[in-house]
Formats: C-alpha cells, sequence, structure tokens
C-alpha cells in the first residue's frame, strides 16, 4: 500500500467524530484487497503496517502485545497527543478470540477515538450488545475478519449446518459464534442461529428472510421436539442436517444441526435453516 493510496482513507476518516463501523470496515477491506496481499484469514498486523503506520493517517498507533491481567484488549490514547496505544493480551488462550479482540480495538480506533480517551475491553465488554460503543466495535470487526463479497462466494449457497459454520471459522480464524452471526446477518436465505447452554437459549439470532422466532429468547428452554433439546439430553454433538417441523415456528419447517463448545463452557450451537 502507498502513501497516496491511503490519504483518502485518512482524510475521510477524521473528517468526523464518529464514523460507520461498516464503512470504516470496507474501506479497509478494499484497500487490502486490491492494494495489499489480498489474503485470507486477513493479517491485523500488516493491515494496520500499510493503511496506518506508515501513511499519512493523523493519528498515531502503536501495538503492544503482551500479558494483562484486567482486560483482554485496551486503547489509551497519550495524555495532550494524537497518539494511541493498542494493549493486546497475548496471554488469552483463544487464538482467534485474540484476533477478534485486536480488530474490536482496531474499531474503537477508526470510529471512537474522537469520543473517549480510554476503551478497556474484557470477555463482558466484548459481548455485551446492549452497548453501542461497544456493539460498533464488533460490527466493524466482524465485517473486516469476514468480508461480505468473500462469504458471499464461497459460502452462501451451501446448506447452513455446523460443518459449514466450522468451515466458515476456520476460513477467517474467527469464533464460530462472531461466524455465525455474520453469515445468518448477511444471508438472503431464512437462517437461524441458536446458542444454548444446559438447555437454556443464551441467545438467538435469524436472517431477515426467516420466520419469527422471538418467543424462544433469553431464559427460555429449547423446545420440545427440536433436535437441540434431544441432542443436549443425550450430551452429542451432531452436524447432520435433521428435519424438525414446525417446532421454532408454527407455520415454516426446519432443519436443525448442532455443535457442543469443546472450550469447556458448555455452549450448544444449533443451526436452523427454514
Amino acid at each position: 500500500m502507498t502513501r497516496s493510496t491511503l490519504t483518502g482513507l485518512s482524510q475521510a476518516s477524521t473528517a468526523a467524530k464518529k464514523t460507520d463501523p461498516k464503512k470504516e470496515a470496507i474501506r479497509l477491506t478494499n484497500l487490502w484487497q486490491k492494494y495489499g496481499p489480498n489474503t485470507y484469514p486477513l493479517d491485523l498486523r500488516k493491515l494496520v503496517d500499510g493503511a496506518i503506520l506508515t501513511s499519512d493517517f493523523s493519528d498515531k498507533l502503536i501495538i503492544d502485545q503482551r500479558r494483562f491481567d484486567s482486560f483482554e484488549g485496551s486503547l489509551v490514547r497519550t495524555k495532550g497527543a494524537r497518539k494511541w496505544t493498542m494493549l493486546l493480551n497475548s496471554h488469552v488462550a483463544n487464538g482467534r478470540r485474540r484476533r477478534f479482540t485486536f480488530a474490536h480495538e482496531l474499531g474503537h480506533f477508526m470510529c471512537h477515538r474522537d469520543l473517549r480517551d480510554t476503551f478497556e475491553d474484557s470477555e463482558e465488554s466484548l459481548n455485551d450488545f446492549h452497548d453501542a460503543i461497544e456493539t460498533e466495535a464488533n460490527i466493524f470487526a466482524s465485517w473486516l475478519l469476514m468480508p461480505a463479497n468473500i462469504l458471499r462466494t464461497e459460502f452462501q449457497d451451501m446448506p447452513w449446518c455446523t460443518d459449514v459454520l466450522q468451515e466458515i471459522g476456520t476460513r477467517f480464524e474467527c469464533s464460530l459464534q462472531a461466524s455465525a452471526l455474520r453469515h445468518v446477518k448477511l444471508s438472503h436465505r431464512p437462517l437461524a442461529f441458536v446458542v444454548s447452554r444446559d438447555g437454556m437459549i443464551l441467545w438467538a439470532t435469524k436472517s431477515q428472510s426467516a420466520p419469527f422466532i422471538g418467543r424462544f429468547c433469553f431464559g427460555d428452554e429449547l423446545p420440545e421436539g427440536s433436535h437441540a433439546l434431544e441432542s443436549f439430553k443425550a450430551g452429542g454433538s451432531s452436524a447432520e442436517r435433521v428435519p424438525v417441523g414446525t417446532v421454532w415456528n408454527d407455520f415454516q419447517n426446519a432443519t436443525e444441526s448442532q455443535y457442543f463448545d469443546q472450550s469447556g463452557q458448555g455452549y450448544q450451537y444449533t443451526c436452523i435453516e427454514f
């Protein structure tokens, strides 16, 4: 990436105090795919080096990766200067989570640096869907790490199941939850994704064309007759797509497949296609 190529990025990113996370992610994606290596999983350090550190970007950014006890990622401004330090906890065991945290903090830098001088993120804040700033940083990270053009080209027409979910996670080196959220929201097909633990639903998301499943929300039990509930009771995963009729919606049949997370936290992932 050349200095002249990036002038527009610098000017556009500093024109407003708060920028659209999707637009910022697309801007960087276009630079990476047109002028950079255009390889995926995305090399975040190379992207930062090419698009920010060696450009005329108005604010300076230093990246410090080492052990921190109180957070997974942080972005701190040097008092009285347009200089920022991104702190990344190198001792987070999950490499995909470290990558997403990196992209999340970069989202704060690109979109929110005129709003606050300090951002500090733990596992809780990274999964806070109610905080607008944290949600925007997550949107930025998802759009940057999993570009729409590649997702649509490679995965749009594949049957929605946990095998495909794992392929997406591997392709972009992202967590299964982040991969599912991105794929489902982007899809034109009627898809849904449910995260549960101990037979209780934690959260769910669906594509725009999927039927209403809002009756199944946080704290609800997995529905009777669902493959999800049967798999939970049996204590095993099943990537096979299983027809389950109208257990998720009274009017449309669905198929399900299951995956039990191996992190030890007890998460069960259910891919649903109507």
